[in-house]
């Protein structure tokens, strides 16, 4: 099916000024051409026409940091006890509305039982709706280490490399590791090193082999350090950077996907289960010290020029919903000293580059797939209209 979306203005995702009355012209799944609604190439002129005057239309959202098997309301313990094909139904809704929400892709970094590959599966044979994933599989860590009730524990470069080749074996696109302390675990430091650089070294070389690229969750800066000197390609989080890690992660173009909603949770949109309550109340330091913190890293990774993505982490916490999600990241960007544009960009084109897929989405540009938001409001006006969805596409198809 061919058909031109003519009359809305146009944010393509690259951070140049919007282009008003734009038309793209869509055949099959991929883009066939960016203009003017004025500029049309006679075979655009022979496709269905469709009017989105007044609407702001840009690619679609990417989510470069999120957990689709979980929902992000119940305890992780919670959803552990549940039977699997209650997991995978759940999951299957999750999908769905994901992309309704306007994320058309995302980045799966750690996974339940390998529902995710699962769902990839049925999301790319059109048996149900969904985002386009890249995926890591089960996160590994050390024995006993952040996330260690989902992950695959090993210890020693030995057990590293054949932790990491498991994920890669499971269909794996990236593999995940855990490198300091987390707060969704209880009990534990974020400040905590809990990988050294040799088990480090021992999974990226195994992935890099593979063509694949290592991500590790950190925190603390000595975590962050490790990374570094092991050769991983994202720092997830990264709340802790400073100077040294900053060169560091320059140095070895590294690039740092923030998740600025997992340490600043939306605690008044919605109630709060006794669950959720007592999560927010146990984790009630570290976010308002978190709070404090990301803004100077977010200011330092920024004048150190670290190339920047966006995650919601939605699931991988009680307080982490898949509730516009991506929206709200944006909206956390911008809280931070962003441009809204600087924010979509990174967003969109950033997190494309994040999953390894910026030659086919990220930007609206003739030849990528057709994965397109299309708003009822201005969102370089007011970012929280990323929230104002008229349509969404994927692949060409509207979803």
């Amino acid at each position: 099916m061919a058909f031109v979306l003519a009359g809305a203005t146009l944010i393509d995702g690259n951070g140049g000024a919007p282009l008003k009355d734009a038309a793209i012209y869509v055949s099959g799944e991929r883009i066939n051409w960016v203009g003017g609604t004025a500029d049309l190439p006679p075979a655009a002129q022979d496709a269905k026409q469709i009017d989105v005057s007044g609407k702001w239309l840009m690619p679609g959202i990417i989510d470069a940091h999120i957990h689709i098997c979980y929902n992000g309301s119940d305890s992780v313990f919670t959803l552990l006890e549940k039977h699997r094909d209650d997991l995978v139904l759940e999951a299957v809704d999750i999908c769905a509305r994901t992309l309704a929400q306007g994320v058309t892709a995302i980045r799966d970094v750690g996974g339940e039982q390998y529902i995710e590959m699962s769902l990839r599966s049925a999301i790319n044979r059109g048996f149900i709706r969904g985002p386009r994933m890249k995926l890591s599989g089960r996160v590994i860590s050390m024995t006993g280490g952040h996330a260690h009730f989902i992950a695959r524990e090993a210890d020693g470069p030995d057990e590293m490399r054949k932790a990491a080749r498991e994920q890669i074996k499971a269909g794996a696109d990236l593999v995940k590791l855990m490198a300091t302390g987390g707060s969704a675990t209880p009990g534990q430091d974020i400040h905590a090193s809990q990988l050294t650089v040799e088990e480090i070294a021992a999974v990226t070389e195994v992935a890099h082999m593979m063509g694949r690229h290592v991500a590790a969750h950190c925190h603390g800066t000595g975590g962050i350090r490790n990374c570094m000197l092991g050769g991983v390609d994202t720092i997830e989080h990264g709340t802790y950077l400073d100077e040294e890690t900053a060169d560091m992660m320059v140095a070895n173009g590294a690039q740092l996907v923030l998740t600025l909603g997992a340490g600043n949770p939306d605690l008044e949109s919605y109630p709060l289960s006794p669950v959720q309550q007592a999560d927010a109340e146990r984790r009630k330091p570290m976010i308002e010290q978190g709070v404090k913190q990301i803004r100077k890293t977010i200011a330092l990774a920024r004048a150190k020029g670290i190339f920047l993505g966006i995650g919601t982490d939605a699931g991988g916490n009680p307080l982490a919903p898949h509730q516009f999600a991506m929206a709200r990241e944006l909206e956390l960007l911008v809280e931070n000293d962003l441009t809204a544009m600087e924010a979509i960009t990174i967003g969109t084109r950033n997190n494309a580059k994040v999953l390894r897929w910026d030659d086919e989405i990220g930007t609206v540009e003739a030849g990528k797939y057709a994965d397109l938001l299309l708003l009822d409001a201005d969102p370089l006006l007011d970012i929280r209209n990323l929230r104002q969805i008229a349509a969404v596409y994927k692949g060409g198809q509207k979803v």
